[in-house]
């Protein structure tokens, strides 16, 4: 692979404290420093904060909710939840017969 020069800036550094520091995301960061990898996450989490401090009349939380997990999983997904009573036997007896 051939030398490639790096397009990092040390200013970059400084913008991204600013961002995160302003209690925003890396999709915050991407886009200030123009990468355009997550410039639309940034927008919904705009309107997001716009709507819960009431900025946006007849904000619709949960149906910004509903799209955020579904748009940008890998950020506002929910964790898997605690497993039924069913599934922990089931894994229990797997432990068993694999000990």
């Amino acid at each position: 692979m051939p030398f490639q020069l790096s397009e990092f800036k040390p200013e970059y550094c400084e913008i991204a404290t600013k961002v995160l520091a302003n209690g925003e995301s890396l999709a915050a960061i991407c886009d200030e420093l123009d990468i355009g990898l997550q410039k639309a996450q940034r927008d919904w989490e705009r309107i997001g904060r716009e709507g819960v401090v009431g900025n946006i009349d007849k904000f619709a939380a949960s149906t910004w909710i509903f799209t955020m997990k579904n748009r940008f999983r890998d950020d506002y997904k929910e964790e898997k939840a605690e497993p039924t009573l069913n599934e922990s036997l089931v894994e229990k007896l797997i432990d068993k017969l694999i000990e």
